[in-house]
């Protein structure tokens, strides 16, 4: 019988060290050509067991009032069905997502420091952009090329000292010289962090939060009001 449990115990550590060892995958791919967008963010955990596909197969521009009108799909694991849904991002939701940032601020203890810690556990495995430009002028489409090459440079750099690249970013502009506009870009970015890390990352947040005096009050209101608009917004759409 001792037998069976040292067994069974070893078994237990076996698997629980396989799992924080393990890594959370996410592959993002975002394309765009004119009036065609697609995005797409996979992620995968323990291994491959658990899925999560999220979809963006349309964006699509109202106006300056109504903002971008965002259709998405979600599948977990293929087999749970597809969960649909649209989402209208305007002026007056940014608003209201910057203003919960800046109550999240004030209710957790260096959040920008836990954030960049973060952040540095992170590693990108394989990062690739190209983009094909061009404006229907020679000159304007040489001057645009240039101006593309250093906004993608400035973010690279920028991410460089955020994340850890395991190889070189593939970055690609190329102008297009014939009379029509035309714009077409894809962005292709694997990464990966460990399940300690993620883990660690959490510990480290509920602490900074309980650290400040009624944090976790503003955190568990903010959470509630997230839950509230997503029932609120699956009754408008099964409505």
């Amino acid at each position: 019988m001792w037998i069976w449990l040292g067994g069974i115990g070893l078994f237990a550590a076996l698997l629980l060290a396989a799992v924080l060892i393990s890594n959370v995958h996410v592959h993002f791919t975002f394309r765009k050509h004119k009036s065609d967008d697609f995005a797409r963010i996979n992620v995968r955990l323990f291994y491959g067991i658990v899925r999560i596909n999220y979809e963006i197969p349309s964006i699509v521009f109202r106006n300056m009032k109504e903002g971008l009108l965002v259709k998405t799909e979600q599948h977990v694991n293929h087999t749970y069905g597809v969960a649909e849904g649209h989402e209208r991002i305007n002026k007056r939701k940014v608003k209201k997502w910057a203003k919960e940032v800046k109550v999240m601020m004030r209710a957790t203890d260096a959040l920008k420091i836990w954030a960049r810690q973060t952040l540095n556990r992170v590693h990108i495995t394989q990062l690739s952009w190209s983009t094909r430009i061009g404006i229907g002028d020679a000159a304007h489409t040489a001057i645009l090329t240039g101006w593309v090459w250093s906004i993608k440079s400035i973010i690279i750099g920028f991410l460089s000292y955020q994340i850890q690249f395991k190889h070189p970013p593939m970055l690609e502009v190329v102008p297009v010289w014939e009379d029509e506009m035309e714009f077409q870009t894809e962005l292709n970015c694997k990464m990966k962090i460990r399940i300690t890390a993620v883990m660690l990352s959490g510990v480290r947040l509920m602490t900074r939060v309980l650290e400040v005096d009624g944090g976790w009050r503003m955190w568990l209101k903010i959470i509630r009001e997230q839950r509230r608009r997503h029932k609120q917004k699956l009754k408008e759409q099964q409505g």
